[in-house]
C-alpha cells in the first residue's frame, strides 16, 4: 500500500489528536466575566430575536461553525455532516484551511462538499497568511465562498515540526482584501490577538477580525504531541484568552467588525462574547468533538438545545435582539479589571 502523503497524514493527525485531548472544560477566562439578570425585563421569549447579519446574509443564530477541517476522507465526512447542519440552522460555516488542496488537488472533495451540502447557505474559504491573492481567489472559486478566512497560526507553525519558518504576511493580506471580491476576514488559530496586532491588521486595510482566543483546541499541544525532536507546548503561555483578547478589541471595536471564537462550551459562553463586542461566535472544537464522540443527530440536538438557551439567557438579561445583550450590565472579576489596567483598556468604555 502506497504511503499517504504527509500534508495528508497531518490533517488526519489533527482530528485524531484535536479529540484526544478535547476537553468539557475550557479556559477562555468567560468565568470572570458576569452577566445580571433584569427582574422586570418587559419582553415575551416569542419576541426575542437571534437573527444576525453576516456580510449582508441574514443568518438564524448568532454562532457558526468555524475553520476546523479538510484535505482527507475523513474531513470530507465531518465537512459534509458540519455542512448539514450549517443549512438545517441557516448558520455559515467554515472551510478548513484549504493550502493542502494547492498542492495536492485530489483533495478537492473534501472541501467542495461544504458547498453541495449546502448549496445557498454562507460559506467562508479559508486560506493561511502565506497565501497569494491568485490563491486565495482559487479556494473562494473552489467552494464559491461569500467570504475568505485569512488565519494567523505562528504559534502553531513554531511548534510544527515540519512548519513555516517565515512570517512575512502582511503584504499578501494587503493585496488579497484590496483584490478579492468578497470579504475578508483575518482570524487567529486560538492564541488570540493583542490590540497591538489589531491595529497593524487594521492598518493593512482589514474590516473583519476573528479573534480566536486560547481556551479551546490548543494547536501548540497537538503539534508538539507530533514533534518527536521538541517539547514546544509552553508556546502556548505566550496566548491571550478569549476574554482577554475581546478585552484587547475594545480600542478597535469602532472600526473593526469583531467574530469572536475559541474553546466556546456553552450558551453563556456566546452570550457573553456577544455583551463584550463579538459580532458573532465562531464554534469549532465542540462540533467536531460531538460528530466524532456521538453522532450528526445528536450533535444537532446538542446545538438546537445550545440555540434554545440562547434564548432564555437573553430572556433572563432583557435583551430581544443582539444588540441589546451589548447594553446589558456586566461585572469583570478582579484578575480582568488588573489585567484591563496594565494593557491600558478602559473596561466601562
Amino acid at each position: 500500500m502506497p504511503k499517504q502523503d504527509e500534508q495528508i497524514q497531518r490533517k488526519v493527525e489533527h482530528l485524531f489528536l484535536a479529540e484526544k485531548y478535547f476537553s468539557d472544560e475550557s479556559y477562555t477566562g468567560f468565568d470572570q466575566v458576569r452577566l445580571i439578570h433584569d427582574a422586570l425585563p418587559e419582553l415575551k421569549t416569542s419576541e426575542i430575536d437571534l437573527s444576525t447579519d453576516f456580510f449582508g446574509y441574514k443568518a438564524d443564530f448568532p454562532f457558526y461553525f468555524n475553520a476546523i477541517t479538510g484535505g482527507s476522507e475523513q474531513s470530507k465526512k465531518f465537512n459534509s455532516e458540519l455542512a448539514i447542519l450549517a443549512h438545517e440552522f441557516n448558520i455559515p460555516v467554515s472551510s478548513g484551511s484549504m493550502g493542502v488542496y494547492f498542492r495536492l488537488p485530489q483533495t478537492k472533495s473534501s472541501f467542495t462538499v461544504l458547498r453541495e451540502k449546502n448549496p445557498d447557505g454562507f460559506v467562508f474559504a479559508n486560506v493561511s497568511g502565506k497565501a497569494n491573492l491568485e490563491q486565495a481567489q482559487a479556494a473562494v472559486d473552489l467552494v464559491s465562498a461569500n467570504a475568505l478566512q485569512i488565519h494567523l497560526n505562528v504559534i502553531q507553525e513554531l511548534a510544527m515540526p515540519e512548519g513555516d519558518r517565515d512570517f512575512n504576511w502582511s503584504d499578501n493580506i494587503k493585496q488579497i482584501v484590496a483584490g478579492l471580491s468578497v470579504p475578508v476576514v483575518v482570524k487567529e488559530v486560538g492564541f488570540g490577538i493583542s490590540k497591538d496586532t489589531l491595529e497593524k491588521i487594521s492598518n493593512l486595510g482589514v474590516k473583519n477580525v476573528d479573534i480566536s482566543g486560547f481556551g479551546g483546541t490548543d494547536f501548540a499541544e497537538i503539534e508538539s504531541a507530533r514533534n518527536h525532536d521538541l517539547d514546544l507546548t509552553n508556546l502556548d503561555l505566550t496566548s491571550l484568552s478569549t476574554v482577554e483578547s475581546l478585552i484587547e478589541s475594545k480600542a478597535v471595536q469602532s472600526k473593526l467588525n469583531i467574530f469572536a471564537s475559541g474553546g466556546i462550551r456553552s450558551a453563556f459562553d456566546v452570550v457573553k462574547s456577544l455583551r463584550m463586542g463579538a459580532h458573532a461566535v465562531g464554534i469549532s472544537g465542540l462540533a467536531l468533538h460531538h460528530l466524532q464522540k456521538y453522532s450528526l443527530d445528536e450533535t444537532r440536538i446538542f446545538f438546537e438545545t445550545m440555540a434554545l438557551e440562547i434564548k432564555i439567557i437573553m430572556a433572563a438579561i432583557g435583551a430581544k435582539n443582539i444588540s441589546e445583550i451589548q447594553k446589558a450590565p456586566v461585572v469583570f472579576d478582579t484578575d480582568l479589571i488588573n489585567y484591563a489596567k496594565q494593557r491600558n483598556i478602559n473596561l466601562t468604555s
